[in-house]
C-alpha cells in the first residue's frame, strides 16, 4: 500500500451501495465481471475497479468527500447518505454537476475528516452514470495515466481517449437555480413556503499571513429567522467558496439577536493581486442575490459597497 499523490479523480466512498443485476452492492464487494444497472437500464459488466488509501487521517482536505444526505435531491434520492469525492458528477434535474456543487452546509457537506478513507472508482465500457443510493452518479473516466497512482493496477490501456457521459455544468444561471432548489429543500425540510428577505453583513475582510484572503461576517434571513442561511461567496465575479451561516456568536446573543447562530467565518484559497482593487460579494444561495459586498485590496483596505 502507498499514500496516494493527490489526482482530481472521482470517487465513491467504502460502503457506497451500487445497484447491479442482483440488487444492492456495496462498492467494495464488487469484482471485475459483474454486471451493474445504470440509470438508462443498461446492464454492462463492470471492465476495472481501482481504489486509493490514506492510511489514518493522512487524506488531504481537497480529497475528503462530500457527503449528500439522504432525501437532499428529492424524496429518497440519495437513499441513504453518500459520499463521493468533490469532482464526483452525477445528473440533478437534467444537470451534470459536481457534488462540490451541491455543497449547501445542510443537505450536502464536505470536509469531515474520515479516518483510513478508501476511495473506489468503478468502470465501464464506456463512461456512463451507475446508481448509487439510487442517484445517477458518474462511473470512472480514464484518463492516460491516471491509473498509476491506483493500488493493485491493472494493465490496461491508458492511451485511449475516452468520452465523457455529458458536459459538466458550471456555477451559471442554471446551477445557481438548482443550488438554490436544495437549499430551500435542506433550510425548509422540503416545504413550499417563501423564505423571507435575508440581511447580511461582512465584519471582516482581511489578507491573512500566508497571502489568503479571510472573511467573517453573519446573515440572517427574516422569515423563518432561525433557519441557516446558505450563502455563495464570490470574489471578482467567480464563487470561491459557499457556506451556511450558522455559527454561534457571542456578541449576537448578547444583543439579543436571536439564538446567536448566524455567524460564519473563512480562510478563502485565493491570492488577490497587488495594486488593484478587488470585489467580494456575499449572496444569498437561494436566488444568487447580492446581499453585501465589498471592495478590497492587499493593503487589507477595504470600504463596503452594499449592506442589507
Amino acid at each position: 500500500m502507498h499514500i496516494t499523490p493527490i489526482l482530481k479523480v472521482p470517487c465513491y466512498v467504502t460502503n457506497a451501495q451500487i445497484l447491479s443485476d442482483r440488487g444492492g452492492a456495496i462498492i467494495q464487494d464488487l469484482v471485475i465481471g459483474d454486471v451493474v444497472v445504470t440509470a438508462s437500464g443498461a446492464h454492462p459488466p463492470v471492465r476495472w475497479i481501482g481504489s486509493r488509501r490514506f492510511p489514518g487521517l493522512t487524506a488531504p482536505l481537497s480529497e475528503r468527500p462530500v457527503r449528500i444526505r439522504a432525501g437532499a435531491l428529492a424524496d429518497g434520492v440519495p437513499a441513504r447518505d453518500l459520499r463521493v469525492s468533490p469532482d464526483h458528477a452525477r445528473i440533478v434535474d437534467g444537470l451534470f454537476v459536481a457534488a462540490g456543487h451541491l455543497v449547501n452546509g445542510t443537505g450536502g457537506t464536505r470536509g469531515e475528516a474520515v479516518a483510513d478513507l478508501t476511495c473506489w472508482h468503478v468502470e465501464l465500457d464506456s463512461h456512463d452514470r451507475l446508481m448509487a443510493e439510487n442517484t445517477p452518479a458518474e462511473g470512472f473516466l480514464p484518463t492516460p495515466g491516471v491509473r498509476a497512482a491506483f493500488d493493485d493496477v491493472q494493465a490496461l490501456d491508458a492511451g485511449s481517449a475516452p468520452v465523457p457521459y455529458a458536459l459538466r455544468a458550471e456555477l451559471r444561471r442554471k446551477l445557481a437555480a438548482l443550488r438554490g432548489q436544495l437549499t430551500r429543500r435542506a433550510v425548509s425540510s422540503g416545504e413550499t413556503a417563501d423564505l423571507g428577505p435575508v440581511r447580511a453583513w461582512l465584519d471582516r475582510c482581511a489578507i491573512r499571513l500566508d497571502g489568503a484572503l479571510h472573511i467573517a461576517g453573519r446573515a440572517r434571513d427574516a422569515a423563518p429567522p432561525d433557519a441557516p442561511v446558505c450563502l455563495n461567496v464570490p470574489v471578482d465575479g467567480v464563487v470561491v467558496a459557499v457556506t451556511v451561516a450558522s455559527e454561534y456568536r457571542t456578541d449576537l446573543a448578547a444583543a439579543g439577536v436571536g439564538n446567536g447562530r448566524y455567524g460564519f467565518d473563512l480562510g478563502l484559497d485565493v491570492r488577490l493581486a497587488s495594486g488593484v482593487p478587488h470585489v467580494v460579494e456575499v449572496r444569498h444561495s437561494a436566488d444568487d442575490a447580492v446581499i453585501c459586498a465589498v471592495a478590497a485590496d492587499t493593503a487589507a483596505l477595504w470600504t463596503a459597497l452594499l449592506a442589507a
